[in-house]
């Protein structure tokens, strides 16, 4: 697949699903949507976040690097943008539960930062 094209794909989901969770946001109300509604609006948010994030650090590798070896870190911008929204998303469901402190929000970072680690060591391995 070509690296504009799935470029489009990223930008046509993270389009789609900015509007999920604007309509989400608008539309659904919290107080009586209980914890399917809160699933849904972390969900849709997940995904907006993943994408936006996938595009940012898409644009600094092909900033930084061009646009032949963006294409090849395509998976680890990928990859890094999903853990950075699932960071967000976690920080946020331990806001809701009432967990968050700071010294909270530093071991979700950590087990981030170990996932990714870990990832990048496998992969270096193959």
């Amino acid at each position: 697949m070509r690296f504009q094209t799935l470029l489009f794909g990223v930008r046509f989901f993270t389009l789609l699903s900015l509007g999920t969770w604007m309509g989400v946001f608008f539309f659904v109300d919290p107080e009586s949507a209980g914890t399917p509604g809160a699933g849904l609006f972390l969900g849709a948010l997940f995904s907006f976040l993943a994408g936006s994030l996938t595009l940012v650090l898409v644009s600094l590798s092909r900033k930084f690097l061009g646009d032949t070896s963006a294409a090849l870190a395509f998976g680890v911008s990928f990859r890094q943008g999903f853990l950075l929204a699932l960071l967000v998303i976690l920080m946020l469901i331990l806001l809701r539960l009432g967990y968050l402190s700071w010294w909270n929000a530093l071991l979700v970072l950590a087990t981030i930062l170990l996932l990714e680690l870990t990832v990048r060591r496998l992969t270096k391995e193959e």
